[in-house]
């Protein structure tokens, strides 16, 4: 990237904007987004998540279950359990290897960019607060070659990754004039960064440091400050901001210290937009940022914890309460009769009357109905039953026609959150195709199952292949393409979902559809895989064993490329016109 001396020309033309104007519209920017987090509660929903209550009801200040997180914790997995399955498809005709070799290999790339963690840190930033962000980039390090003349010498790129990131909300601000789709109708974004002062002071990349000084404080986890560290130099912390310019395609990198860039750089990225997502599932119409989940159901929430707070108290004063007549007992007889087990003999004077226990009112049956019908408003508000939450259908009250037509109506609302996530995710992983495109210099590996070396190689003519996969570069994939998220693929498979799909897969009609051929190894692990499901286990190896032993029989085809119709033993009958044949050999316990 071309780096410009930073500051250098900020008098010489009055229309440039200065890194102190910057600093001036971020401000702006975090005032209107403070104001929000002010009004949607995001700091009291951030202590509610780790159960910091702030209700009190009759002394008792925590509620016995923390709602906040139960709700996240079930909402999240209930639309992203996994990461996604991605079709790339090839907008121009040229381009179809490439789409096929990055559809392939995008399950690897998501897997070691731990794409997953990143995910589940934003889906919960969503939930709670409305909005979470995603970032996107290329680190490159440069190395230089050694030999013995130094004009022979050259440069090289020594190590390289490509990254996804998670970003906490409270470091991104943007364009908020004129944006009601961020971060795609912004004309600026700008991420805040924490360093180290002497990182920053030492990475030659930033100009203009000679007079920084830390401006930040280590907090603890109540996020007070701790006192003295900003006189520790290791922990001597600056804060900066780096602001993408959508209108001069530039990169600025600004402070409240000084009126000088400390970097001025070329967006040299070519994906559309900016390098930063950004998931919202509650949008505002008209405003730029979206309502969180827990907002909308805060004060249910609430209600329900003073409730549970009020009968936890009034339990606590059903504890066994005694009226002793005064002077009846001495203290150390009071002690005994308080403490004591069962067969403890106590003394009080003559002619006193004995203990009374005090009498209270039973709790009213009308507050656990109230917490019952408070759930249902939170229940009806988000769109989630009582299965949803981890219970069962209540099927003795309720008829089926009610249940079905009940499930059906929260199916559709995480039905549209599964499509928004499904719909972000695409425009995630086309990102991370750009940046492949863009800076994939070094072979970048891809394992490939089913395949036989041969066959790899065939499906992909000069390109560095081996044993179990291939090696790609960017020059492989040039090319257009689009994506596709499939339909419900981040949500959990359950063990009956799994069986439908593997015998689906086995089915004649669909294999030759897919191209699975009888007795190759495909066609071997969807059954060995079957078994395994259906916890039988020892008939999947003995399955496997018997197809191998089969296979050198020559009793089927083991070769992908053969023949479908081919018999598949010595003396079988050939299959039937159209029928492709049984896919895999019977099980060991189906053979005499």
């Amino acid at each position: 990237m071309a780096q410009k001396k930073a500051g250098a020309e900020d008098q010489k033309d009055p229309n440039r904007i200065t890194a102190s104007k910057w600093m001036g519209r971020i401000k702006r920017s975090l005032k209107v987004r403070d104001q929000v987090r002010d009004e949607q509660n995001w700091k009291r929903i951030h202590d509610e998540y780790k159960n910091k209550y702030a209700v009190n009801s009759g002394g008792t200040k925590s509620p016995p279950i923390n709602l906040v997180y139960g709700y996240v914790h079930t909402a999240i997995p209930r639309i992203y359990f996994r990461d996604p399955h991605m079709t790339i498809n090839p907008t121009g005709g040229q381009a179809v290897q490439g789409a096929r070799i990055l559809e392939l290999s995008i399950g690897y790339i998501f897997r070691e960019l731990n794409l997953k963690l990143q995910i589940l840190r934003l889906l919960m930033d969503a939930f709670l607060f409305g909005h979470g962000w995603l970032k996107f980039g290329y680190i490159g390090t440069m190395g230089q070659t050694e030999c013995e003349a130094p004009d022979e010498s050259s440069e090289y790129i020594k190590d390289e990754e490509i990254f996804v990131a998670y970003v906490p909300y409270e470091d991104i601000v943007f364009d908020v004039s004129l944006s009601q789709d961020p971060p795609h109708d912004c004309r600026w974004l700008a991420h805040r960064i924490i360093k180290p002062l002497s990182e920053v002071k030492s990475d030659p990349k930033y100009v203009n440091t000679g007079r920084l000084r830390g401006n930040v404080s280590v907090r603890d986890t109540r996020g007070e400050k701790i006192e003295d560290t900003m006189k520790d130099g290791d922990l001597d912390l600056f804060e900066f901001w780096e602001v993408h310019d959508k209108d001069t395609n530039m990169i600025y990198v600004v402070c409240d210290q000084t009126d000088k860039y400390l970097r001025e750089t070329a967006n040299t990225y070519e994906m559309k937009g900016f390098p930063f997502s950004m998931l919202k599932f509650n949008p505002v119409p008209g405003e730029p940022y979206p309502l969180s989940d827990i907002f909308i159901i805060e004060a249910q929430i609430l209600e329900r914890v003073k409730l549970r707070a009020a009968q936890i108290n009034h339990i606590k004063r059903w504890s066994r309460q005694l009226s002793v007549e005064e002077g009846a007992m001495t203290k150390e007889e009071m002690e005994k009769f308080a403490q004591g087990v069962d067969g403890t003999v106590t003394q009080r004077k003559r002619g006193s009357q004995p203990p009374a226990p005090i009498q209270y009112a039973d709790i009213q049956a009308e507050s656990f109905q109230i917490d019952s019908l408070i759930q249902q408003d939170i229940d009806a508000v988000i769109g989630q039953n009582e299965t949803d939450r981890g219970g069962a259908a209540k099927t003795d009250t309720n008829t089926k026609f009610e249940l079905q037509a009940q499930q059906a109506g929260t199916s559709v609302r995480q039905a549209q959150r599964q499509d928004l996530l499904e719909d972000f995710l695409e425009e995630v992983t086309m990102k991370v195709i750009s940046l492949i495109k863009q800076f994939q210099t070094t072979p970048r590996y891809v394992r490939i199952t089913g395949m036989k070396p041969e066959e790899i190689a065939a499906a992909f003519p000069g390109m560095q292949t081996d044993e179990t996969g291939m090696y790609f570069t960017k020059e492989n994939i040039q090319g257009e393409y689009d994506c596709e998220a499939k339909a419900g693929s981040t949500l959990p498979l359950n063990r009956e979902n799994k069986v439908k799909l593997i015998e689906s897969s086995l089915n004649p009609q669909i294999a030759q559809i897919l191209g699975i051929v009888p007795g190759s190894p495909t066609a071997i692990a969807l059954g060995k895989a079957l078994f395994r499901e259906l916890d039988m286990k020892d008939v999947s190896d003995a399955y496997e064993q018997q197809s191998e032993q089969m296979a050198a029989m020559g009793a089927m085809p083991m070769n992908p490329g053969g023949d479908p119709n081919a018999p598949l033993g010595p003396g079988a009958p050939p299959p039937m016109p159209g029928d492709p044949g049984p896919l895999l050999p019977p099980p060991p316990c189906m053979i005499a």
